[in-house]
């Protein structure tokens, strides 16, 4: 299998496009288990019916593991945002109703989003102990739900294609509380862009009927799970939400 035509690049995997296919090929020290619990979350949001990329197989490649799955056309809901600024409502409208239509789904998947949210928290080094007993209080006073919860919804994992819609990278899927799916989309905005951020917040609580209280509860722990990604420059603007 020749690869030459790079299509994607992230932190642990790079995308390309072979025949009809993508095929995500991951870093050689990559964690084994992880590359299989991607495939498995993947098959399993596949059976909801939501538009999602069918995944066929894992490959080995060169000594790297690879997933084979649907190749999917078109342009992220980000970027068509930033082309078209003076339509930025109707996309936001259109993202928020994707993402009430992902909670709508009732499914069963190995990981809790409360668990998720825990384990990220107490493995945080960037966090005393004190705050992430605090945190983990928040945590544990915050409501459960059995609502499909993406993890990582934004308009990166949105690709649009005329009038048909695709939803990627489900790595972070976990059943849950769709409040706090919902604080973690409004987190990602908040953290580059203030006035995107508060026009998806009015735009969800609209949608949805809830408050903006019972989203904003969840920032301090979505902000300390952040927090343990480590990506640069966000630090003190997420220790000012925890």
């Amino acid at each position: 299998m020749k690869l030459d035509k790079l299509i994607g690049t992230g932190a642990q995997a790079k995308v390309y496009l072979y025949e009809d296919y993508a095929i995500k090929v991951f870093e050689s020290n990559y964690d084994k288990i992880s590359v299989f619990y991607e495939t498995l979350i993947a098959s399993i949001i596949e059976n909801t019916a939501l538009p999602v990329p069918k995944v066929y197989e894992v490959l080995n490649i060169n000594n790297q593991l690879a997933i084979k799955m649907d190749y999917l056309k078109g342009e992220s809901l980000m970027q068509c945002l930033q082309n078209d600024a003076e339509n930025i409502q109707a996309y936001i409208d259109k993202m928020v109703k994707i993402q009430v239509s992902i909670h709508s789904r009732n499914i069963v998947l190995p990981i809790t989003l409360r668990d998720r949210l825990k384990e990220k928290i107490e493995g945080n080094t960037k966090l005393s102990e004190s705050k992430k007993d605090k945190v983990l209080k928040l945590l544990k006073d915050l409501p459960d739900g059995n609502e499909l919860c993406h993890g990582d919804f934004h308009g990166y994992n949105i690709l649009l294609d005329g009038d048909k819609y695709s939803i990627i990278d489900w790595v972070d899927a976990s059943v849950g509380c769709s409040d706090g799916d919902a604080c973690r989309t409004y987190l990602l905005y908040k953290l580059y862009g203030s006035e995107l951020a508060e026009v998806y917040l009015n735009t969800y609580c609209k949608e949805t009927g809830k408050s903006k209280e019972l989203i904003l509860a969840w920032l301090p722990v979505l902000a300390a799970t952040r927090l343990s990604e480590n990506i640069e420059n966000e630090e003190e603007k997420l220790m000012a939400m925890i």
